[in-house]
């Protein structure tokens, strides 16, 4: 290759790697974990950071361009600082599925390791 083909080679390579690094370093997938020996809960990125008790925890649904989802955040800043621990959905038939099977299945388990009544879901 020599001159032209290789510099549009070049640029569509540099924008598949540009892509490809930000998806490596900004869509990679977060754990979080709750330790119930600890009472505490971890973000595991590439390295576990603790993020708060379980007695400091609250969560309640963040709505977001027509969309919402759940997160976490401490008692008395989660509008401040807050972490997304399901995916968006929307008012659709499928999205509301997919989020009643994550209540079932995820967050009512989490609930119920953290120690916040089930009852106090329905009032957020």
């Amino acid at each position: 290759m020599s001159g032209d083909p290789f510099k549009i080679a070049m640029g569509l390579w540099s924008i598949y790697m540009i892509y490809f690094l930000f998806d490596l370093f900004f869509r990679i997938p977060v754990k979080y974990i709750f330790d119930k020996s600890e009472k505490c809960i971890y973000r595991k990125l590439l390295l576990s950071k603790k993020l708060m008790n379980f007695d400091e925890m609250t969560y309640f649904v963040n709505d977001e361009r027509g969309g919402y989802y759940y997160s976490i955040g401490k008692k008395r800043n989660q509008f401040v600082k807050n972490y997304r621990i399901s995916n968006y959905f929307s008012g659709s038939k499928a999205s509301q599925r997919r989020e009643d099977e994550y209540i079932e299945k995820i967050l009512c388990p989490v609930l119920i390791t953290v120690g916040i009544p089930l009852n106090q879901q329905s009032e957020q």
